[in-house]
Order: structure tokens, then sequence, then C-alpha cells
């Protein structure tokens, strides 16, 4: 049910959706006063939220804290747990679907385990295995596909049940305490705008592990006149980041952390 609600709460704060509301409202209002409004409004959304310059920005300040990686380079971790959201698969061909700019959640770790860094890679609540409502997963798929990549399926902790990132922390933590790991042989692998989000539901049950963010934005290097085009990307980044803020707000009401 939170995830559904979730979901739809995605809908209402995509400035998408508002720039279509506001074109509604063009034309459904008949008094001038209104409809100037709804004009005046919908163009400054558009000039704001698709403009990529500044979300980058925005981005880049609300992650900086966790864009160095608290990682100890000294250390062999047993597991990387690896947040989902990154993929699906091609049922017809056996390939990755990968979801926006979150493959390198899945990659990261893969780089680390060949560098020896990681002993093990858990995914939590990934579209890639998770069981769906019909009890069906493409786990089989996923797993063949990472061992032509040259993974081994034993090297894979399958968590197929999470829905949330407060139910990645309660399962992991189920599979960790199952599997005798402790948080102090964990590397927690998220984007960096996510890694805030997800550190304070694992310490909500107890677990404390190190962290690897990726999908980190630097400052603009080079602004030029193309800087300012507009562009439907930056809209769609500016959701996703929306999506962190008010998943912050919800979460500390419901007191998941």
């Amino acid at each position: 049910m939170f995830f559904e609600l979730s979901k739809l709460l995605n809908l209402f704060i995509s400035p998408v959706s508002w720039i279509i509301l506001l074109l509604i409202g063009i034309t459904v209002f008949k008094k001038k006063i209104y409809r100037r409004i709804c004009i005046i409004t919908c163009m400054l959304v558009f000039l704001l939220f698709t403009n990529n310059l500044l979300v980058d920005y925005v981005k880049y300040q609300s992650a900086k804290a966790y864009s160095t990686a608290h990682i100890d380079t000294t250390q062999h971790y047993k597991v990387a747990i690896v947040m989902g959201g990154f993929a699906s698969m091609n049922k017809e061909t056996g390939q990755l679907r990968y979801e926006s700019d979150q493959a390198d959640r899945l990659w990261e770790a893969v780089r680390l385990w060949r560098m020896g860094k990681v002993e093990r890679i858990l995914i939590t609540g990934d579209s890639t295995s998770f069981i769906q409502e019909d009890g069906t997963s493409t786990t089989e798929l996923f797993l063949h596909y990472m061992k032509e990549m040259g993974v081994p399926e034993s090297t894979f902790i399958l968590e197929q049940k999470a829905r949330s990132t407060r139910e990645n922390a309660t399962y992991t933590a189920e599979i960790l305490k199952k599997e005798n790991i402790s948080d102090k042989g964990c590397l927690l692998i998220t984007s960096a705008t996510h890694i805030k989000r997800s550190l304070k539901c694992f310490a909500k049950v107890g677990l404390h592990p190190d962290y690897y963010a990726v999908n980190i934005y630097d400052t603009p290097a080079n602004i030029n006149h193309r800087s300012f085009y507009p562009s439907w990307d930056a809209a769609i980044k500016w959701q996703e980041l929306m999506n962190e803020w008010i998943g912050d707000l919800v979460y500390r009401i419901m007191g998941y952390i």
C-alpha cells in the first residue's frame, strides 16, 4: 500500500504534470486573470524545471556530503549491498533494461568484486529478481546474464520482496542475520542522492555499513549558451530529486528514520 501511494505521489511532484495541469487551466478558466496566472506560471515552471544547469547544481549541492566514498581501503568486505531500482529484464531477449542513470549501482559493485574488495553482492528489491504478485520472477534470466558477463551465480545474494527503502533495510537485515554477517563487513552502494535516507533506514534496523555512493554529480564545468536550452531530461531529474526530498519527509513523519 505504501509503495503504491509513493508511486501515485510521484505523479503530483512531476514538473511535467504541473505544466499539463496549467495548460488545462488556461483552456478551462474563463476569467482573464486566472488564465493569465496560468500562462505566466506555466512559462516560469517550464523555464525553471527544464534547465539542466540548475538541476545539476542543486543535485550536486544536495549530495556533495556523500560524494566521497566512505570506504575502508584496507578492508575486504563480505557483502556489497546494492539498492535496487537499477534495471529490469527483457524476457524476450534476456537483456538488462536499465532504469534512468542508476545502472552504476550494479556495475560499481561488480567492479569492486573484480578488484577483490567485496566477496559477494547482495541485491535488494530490484525488478531483475523480485517476486511479482503472480509469483513469477526473472531471477534465472538475471543470473544467466551475469554469468555470461563473467560473474558466477554464487556471487549474488538476492533479496526478492522489498518495494521501498525501508523494506530494503528490513529484509536485508534478516538475510545478513541468517548469513551471520555483521554490518562491519558490509558496504552499501546506491546513488548519491539516495544514500542519506538509505543509511538512516539501515541504522533504524541496527545496521551501520560503510557506503559507496554512485551517480555522483560534479559542479558544471563547461557553461555556454547550450547550458540554458530547455530539456525534458531536466524535468525528470527534478522529479527524482523532489522524490528523495519528500521521501525523507514522509519517512521522518512515519518514524522510519
